[in-house]
């Protein structure tokens, strides 16, 4: 409404409407304050809301998702499978035990016995039936708090620099999930490689700085402490590939070490 409440009629067997009683409605009712769900003088202030066949669900005014109506299939996720006449807080993927924290949403659409939610951290969620493998979660499990959904993308490497010096002359190999880089001038010794990755090649950049590479000594590799040595990075491996002489291509028993990127 203009006042900023919300407000729901119709059927109501399963509580869907949210004002604490499961009669139906012909006119507008309020749904009731998820934090003062008994005083009917209060309501629910919402930012969105979205009806599915026999629950809704709401943002509120602070961010944060709340559902309410029928709950077999678990698709309130709230943590439990009873039916609820009133607004409940939807579960924090994070912390899915504590009842005392909620997801924070932007973004939601609400199915037949399932419901999604983009977070405020812009990774998707959903909960509620699952036998058709609606959750997109890899499972066919119901569940009754929010599972992130799963999207099989690949990490693309778009940077890799050594300590503070970029490497130069990023390539991707054939195989699809490799690059190859150019390590630049360095004084001997071990530094830290960061490398940076997209997942899908689009989006946040993330970074991994788990590599470390070591510069020897002129005159014990080819161009050793300086330009030259290419180096193979393989995405999700524990060996990230061999280390090349550039100009006499011939592969060195050298060695990054990483910990497994998952």
């Amino acid at each position: 409404g203009s006042d900023g409440y919300t407000y729901a009629w119709g059927l109501n067997n399963y509580g869907q409407l949210g004002n604490s009683n499961t009669a139906d409605s012909t006119v507008p009712v309020r749904v009731r304050d998820p934090t003062s769900p008994k005083d009917a003088s209060k309501g629910l202030k919402a930012t969105a809301i979205n009806a599915g066949g026999e629950h809704s669900l709401a943002v509120g005014n602070n961010g944060y998702a709340y559902a309410w109506g029928w709950n077999l299939y678990r698709q309130l996720g709230d943590g439990t499978t009873s039916n609820s006449s009133v607004p409940v807080p939807v579960r924090d993927p994070t912390s899915p035990a504590d009842a005392s924290k909620g997801l924070q949403a932007t973004r939601f659409s609400v199915g037949d016995h399932h419901s999604l939610a983009v977070g405020s951290n812009g990774y998707a969620y959903a909960w509620g039936e699952n036998s058709y493998g609606q959750l997109g979660d890899g499972t066919t499990d119901d569940s009754n708090v929010p599972v992130s959904v799963l999207f099989n993308l690949q990490p693309v490497i778009t940077a890799a620099r050594f300590d503070t010096d970029p490497g130069t002359n990023l390539a991707p190999v054939s195989n699809g999930n490799s690059v190859t880089v150019l390590t630049p001038a360095h004084q001997p010794g071990t530094v830290t490689v960061s490398v940076d990755y997209a997942m899908g090649g689009a989006g946040r950049i993330l970074t991994d700085t788990s590599l470390r590479y070591t510069y020897l000594p002129a005159g014990v590799l080819p161009h050793a402490g300086g330009e030259g040595i290419i180096l193979a990075l393989a995405t999700g491996m524990t060996g990230m590939g061999g280390v090349l002489a550039s100009r006499r291509h011939r592969r060195e028993i050298r060695q990054l070490l990483h910990t497994s990127l998952e």
